[in-house]
């Protein structure tokens, strides 16, 4: 086929990583490594990409729960997992596939596997997918005959340069940027708490258990904890659920420093214009028709907001990721969702839920006061996270784990002043620390009701620049600010769900 691919035949979609239960798992073989079949019950719901999941670490329970081994993947079809015998024993046990690295699988599409990737990305300007840069070995040889490199092979490939620049129209990038979440079902006005009766496609709101699933085809995606008579087992906390379209949520979320932070995956798909939506990756050697590559374990580095006079509230996501997974043959894109936010998860027929947060919306507030003339400014999130590659049955093309390091938070300000405050805290020795009272304060609200709160502490001016002007208008400001603590932060009212 000679047609080329061009970018309208091109999409980004995001796919959550999260536990993915494997149940009644029917593990056998005696030598170095055990291949476990899925249970007929699994099989008839999902279907894994093959090899997608190589690398991923996962728990194995027997006894019911009471006993848990690790263990690594080394393999898998769209059937079987293979893991290392070590771990294991012939037998049946449940699977628990930890979330890092791991895209949520979605309904089979008859025999071919599926992931959720029909999620929307939000109101995305720019994306770079992430870059496979790969090592090059080349020596020279005792005995070559020439000054030529006498061999030379790949070594280990690591991904990089992942980022995205979003008018931002929710609160999700914080939860990925800080760690954690809790959230409460707003039930306020006339928003109802609809149950899921097991029939409806919806976000399932689990509030006791803190998570947030989807429900497709009457069945909760990634798969849950069942026995064999698929009712619950034993402390597992997963119903009754809220339907999502029923109730908005106020999420609380705060810092993570444990060594993961919560992970992602973006499927970028492209096609030419003759490929339907549910067609599958061809067949064809290299994929003629339809390209598509699944990055793993997407992870935000550094995260900056930027509100700017006149303008809607903006963000770049810096990512660090995993893997690039080239999608095999017989999967299917989108889960055959037509291309398009109108048609993806969390794209509201409500216009007003997608609108992007305004800076004539926000509110800023220094050393316990409301400041008005600030023009424009910025508030990063740094993570410093370092990939790591540990000896294991992995291979060159994953990253074993990333691990968080310093945290910072850093923020710029061109503003105008009444006052030497920000001068006086400069040359000042102390660090501002407000008891709670005076803390830096970020708030933007949406015409819907939706509001971002951002509120951080222990903060140092670090830099105040007061130019002499040309002219003899308003004298603008520049500050820069590293706060050491987050208060706190919170995205309530919100109608945009995050599965974790």
């Amino acid at each position: 086929m000679t047609e080329v691919f061009v970018g309208a035949g091109a999409n980004a979609t995001l796919v959550p990583e999260m536990d993915i239960q494997l149940n009644d798992v029917n593990f056998s073989g005696t030598t170095g490594t055990l291949s476990g079949d899925l249970s007929s019950g699994d099989q008839a719901l999902i279907k894994l990409v093959p090899n997608l999941y190589v690398g991923c670490r996962a728990t194995i329970l027997t006894g019911g729960g009471a006993t848990t081994t690790n263990t690594i993947i080394l393999s898998n079809t769209e059937t079987t997992i293979t893991v290392e015998s070590s771990h294991q024993t012939s037998g049946q046990a449940d699977v628990n596939i930890l979330a890092f690295g791991s895209p949520v699988p979605g309904p089979r599409s008859g025999d071919n596997p599926t992931l959720l990737s029909d999620n929307w990305l939000g109101l995305v300007e720019t994306f770079t997918p992430p870059n496979v840069e790969v090592e090059l070995k080349q020596l020279n040889l005792a005995v070559s005959g020439s000054r030529n490199y006498g061999y030379q092979f790949k070594g280990a490939e690591t991904v990089s340069g992942g980022s995205l620049d979003v008018s931002l129209n929710n609160g999700s990038w914080l939860y990925y940027a800080l760690g954690k979440a809790t959230f409460a079902i707003d039930t306020s006005g006339s928003k109802a708490t609809d149950s899921w009766t097991g029939t409806t496609n919806d976000f399932l709101l689990d509030a006791t258990g803190n998570r947030i699933v989807r429900a497709v085809g009457g069945n909760e995606y990634p798969l849950q904890r069942h026995t064999d008579n698929g009712s619950l087992e034993s402390g597992d906390s997963n119903q009754p659920y809220v339907r999502m379209n029923t109730a908005a949520i106020d999420y609380t979320f705060t810092e993570l420093n444990g060594d993961s932070l919560p992970s992602f995956a973006l499927e970028v798909t492209y096609d030419k214009s003759t490929t339907a939506v549910t067609d599958l990756v061809d067949s064809n050697t290299h994929h003629s028709n339809r390209y598509c590559r699944i990055f793993t374990g997407c992870q935000v580095n550094t995260l900056t907001l930027n509100f700017e006079e006149g303008q809607e509230l903006k963000a770049n996501v810096d990512l660090v990721t995993r893997s690039a997974f080239d999608a095999p043959s017989g999967y299917l894109p989108r889960r055959g969702v037509a291309a398009g936010a109108t048609a993806l998860e969390n794209f509201s027929t409500t216009k007003a839920n997608n609108y992007p947060f305004m800076f004539s919306d926000g509110s800023i507030k220094l050393f316990g006061q409301n400041v008005t003339r600030v023009k424009s400014g910025s508030l990063t999130i740094s993570n410093e996270i370092q990939p790591q590659r540990f000896i294991g049955n992995t291979n060159r093309q994953v990253m074993s784990a990333h691990i968080p390091a310093q945290r910072t938070y850093e923020m710029s300000l061109t503003m105008l002043v009444t006052d030497t405050q920000l001068w006086d805290e400069l040359r000042g020795q102390d660090e501002f620390n407000s008891g709670g009272t005076n803390l830096i304060e970020l708030n933007f609200t949406k015409e819907n009701g939706e509001v971002i709160e951002i509120k951080v502490d222990d903060y140092i001016i670090t830099n105040v620049t007061v130019p002499f002007p040309d002219d003899k208008g308003p004298i603008e400001v520049e500050a820069t600010i590293q706060a050491r603590t987050l208060n706190s932060c919170t995205y309530s009212n919100a109608f945009w769900a995050i599965m974790m």
